[in-house]
Formats: C-alpha cells, structure tokens, sequence
C-alpha cells in the first residue's frame, strides 16, 4: 500500500530529523530535501500506474504546505528545516482523508495542539532548570510592566463588579474572559524570561551561520549595517560582517521542533489506522 511507503518514509525522516535538531538545532539539507524527492518520487510511480490525478493532488498539497510554512518562516516561527519537513509531508497526505476532511487539515491542527503544549513544557523545563536566574529576570520584567499590570487588574475587578448585574450565564462568560486574558497576560511574561535567558545568545561572527536569525540590530559607526528584521542571515551579511570588523553579534535562537512533528505524525497515523 503507497499509505505505508509514505508512511516509512515520513517516520524514519522525522526520528533522525529530530536528532539532529535536538542536537545541532539544524537540520541537513540532504535530509530534508531526501524527504521530498521520496515523496514525489512514491508519487510518481503511483500515478503511473493509477492515474495522473494522484501526482497532481501531492504536488498541491506541497505546494500549499510551503506557501503556508513559508509565512511562518518569514516571522520567524519556524525555522527553513522545518518548512522543508512540511512540505515533504504536504506531498505525501495531499491525496488521502478521514471521511471528507484531508489529512493534511487534520495533521496541522494536531500540529497546532500538540506543538503549542511542546513548546510550553520546553519552556517550563528551560525555566526551573535555571530557576535562580529565571526568578530574577521575572522580577524585571515585573517591573517593567508595573503600570500595564496595574491597568489589567483594575480593569478585570471593574468588569467583575459590572457583571454581577447580568444574568449567571453572562457572568461566567466574563469571568473566563478576565481569567483568560490575565492568563495570556503573564504567560507573555513567562515567554520574555524564557526568550532572554535562553533563545537571545551572543555569538562570533566566525560561528555564525546561514539561516541563523538576528536578535538585534548591527550598528555600525551609528547606522544599522544589519537590521533584525531580515528574515535570516546569509553568506553576503556574514562577509559584510567581516569587511567592517564586527566580531560579535546577537542571534534568536528556536526551540528544536521536529521531534513536536514527529509526535503529531505518530498521532495522524493512529488517528487515521482507527479512523481511515
């Protein structure tokens, strides 16, 4: 069954993806682009002996899954490696469903559940690792914040009192509103202590390397030379580096991802050997 090429395929491509993500934060080129020319390859020879419909479905679903990783890459969500992946994945599910929904639609919502509760726990473990510094850099950004936090609770008691004066049903609507919102409030908070202690990392110029992305600005003689807000780093900003004696520059640096694909993948798969 081409399921289970794809299936092979896709598995042994994320396991060693994950590895050298976890281990390098980079995945090869060789790999990622192995993943996608396997699966345009099963597809092929599969459309060959059905019908042509089948290679031109996988190629969609390629197509539609980079233009979508790419807008993510571009905000510097994910990283080129990543984008890759998915599109090796958009070639091999673009044909197959669970009744009438795509995999594809299903795989990124596990995606989306599943890579949102990883990056958190990345998060939270990154966090009571370095604990004493952590606390530390909270307070901080506790105090930075002082006059919004301040805003947010006054607002949130003043909302409180107003909806006692509706019926029950309104008043727990508000109630979980205010909640959510203190939530996603502090949780930022959590995210900032994170990002600076551990993905902003000061480098030399001599390690860095293509697709790294700026943290900050590279001024020179009072001018930016590099703004942050290119997308990553290429070799012509690395030798502009060096052609005016910069030797050392911030970089953001991701969490690893693959292996959160990776167990959305295994998901999709028992999700659709139950379901299919």
């Amino acid at each position: 069954m081409v399921e289970v090429l794809f299936g092979i395929l896709l598995l042994f491509g994320l396991i060693f993806g994950s590895i050298f993500d976890l281990k390098n934060r980079e995945i090869p080129d060789y790999l990622s682009y192995s993943m996608i020319l396997g699966s345009l390859g099963i597809s092929l020879i599969y459309s060959m002996l059905t019908e042509w419909k089948f290679l031109l479905f996988a190629v969609l679903g390629g197509i539609i899954v980079f233009c979508l990783g790419y807008i993510f890459y571009y905000f510097k969500q994910i990283g080129g490696g990543d984008v890759k992946i998915f599109t090796a994945m958009g070639i091999a599910l673009g044909n197959f469903y669970i009744g009438r929904v795509n995999l594809l639609i299903i795989f990124f919502i596990i995606v989306l559940i599943i890579g949102g509760l990883y990056s958190i726990v990345w998060g939270i473990v990154l966090f009571f690792r370095y604990k004493k510094h952590s606390w530390m850099e909270l307070k901080k950004i506790l105090i930075e914040n002082k006059s919004l936090r301040i805003i947010i609770l006054i607002s949130s008691i003043v909302v409180l009192v107003i909806g006692i004066f509706f019926e029950w049903e309104i008043r727990l609507i508000i109630f979980l509103l205010i909640v959510l919102i203190n939530i996603l409030f502090y949780l930022k908070m959590f995210v900032q202590v994170v990002e600076r202690l551990h993905f902003v990392k000061k480098i030399k110029v001599s390690e860095l390397t293509e697709g790294d992305w700026l943290a900050k600005d590279v001024i020179h003689n009072n001018k930016i030379l590099i703004s942050k807000k290119e997308i990553e780093i290429e070799k012509k900003h690395i030798e502009l580096l060096k052609k005016n004696y910069i030797y050392e520059v911030w970089i953001k640096i991701g969490i690893p991802f693959v292996p959160a694909i990776l167990i959305s993948f295994i998901i999709l798969v028992i999700t659709y050997g139950i379901l299919g």
